[in-house]
């Protein structure tokens, strides 16, 4: 059913919300529920809802990052609410901010993963096997961020492609959020993005979009995949090493 919307421009006027707009719409208003909840207690109302003491209290590295990725979240959602709104204009003019934010979360994210056996020295858990999951997720959100910007005039592929680079990010979320097992938060109900995804395709296309597949096998391997390497000898050596680089 169409829903009016508001348009954001210096008049007063509607139109209609296409289902598939609303689908986009629904599917950034998630994403964006998702780190609210996922990270809300241990990080954005960490003063008023203190979390469990195995939490770390945040460095200046993870504010950095915490503060990035929080930007990019939200440029997401209101770059989507553009497309709604049928201002394409200002979408295409937002967007030319998309590529120096992708290449910094790539460089503070792989910087914030590679700390990360600093920050859990002492836990009960292995450190070197737990960077895979946010250098793995930081692999996967490169191939699929970059491939989008790189297909931005082409808005089928653009616009599955970066839900799917959200959907291999939205693991940490996920995974902290008190209601969910962690293995199921970490690495399988990302993929439930693709499969939103695919079945959107098959009802108004027929057949799953190009971009759905490919897309949703890179994050299968940033998230399901992380379970057939983070314990494997080889990994646990490149992650050793690899973190001495910022030591």
């Amino acid at each position: 059913m169409p829903i009016d919307i508001a348009i954001p421009s210096g008049r007063a006027s509607t139109r209609k919300l296409s289902g598939e707009q609303a689908f986009f719409t629904a599917l950034a208003a998630s994403l964006l529920l998702a780190v609210l909840i996922g990270f809300g207690r241990t990080y954005y109302f960490r003063a008023l809802l203190p979390p469990q003491a195995t939490v770390l209290p945040p460095s200046p590295l993870v504010h950095a990052h915490a503060m990035l990725f929080s930007a990019w979240i939200l440029l997401f959602v209101v770059q989507t609410s553009f497309v709604a709104a049928g201002r394409r204009d200002l979408h295409m003019r937002l967007g030319l901010i998309g590529l120096p934010m992708v290449l910094s979360m790539l460089v503070v994210g792989t910087l914030t993963g590679l700390n990360l056996s600093k920050r859990l020295a002492g836990l009960p858990i292995d450190p070197y096997m737990m960077m895979a999951l946010p250098l793995i997720a930081m692999v996967g959100c490169a191939i699929l961020f970059l491939t989008a910007l790189a297909l931005r005039r082409t808005p089928g592929a653009h616009k599955r492609l970066m839900v799917l680079g959200m959907a291999a990010m939205i693991g940490a979320a996920f995974a902290r959020m008190p209601f969910i097992p962690f293995l199921i938060g970490a690495f399988f109900l990302p993929n439930i993005y693709t499969v939103a995804l695919i079945a959107w395709d098959l009802v108004t296309d027929r057949r799953p979009h190009r971009s759905t597949l490919l897309g949703g096998v890179v994050v299968l391997g940033a998230t399901v995949g992380i379970l057939f390497v983070w314990q494997n000898p080889v990994w646990l050596a490149f992650a050793r090493w690899a973190s001495g680089l910022v030591a």
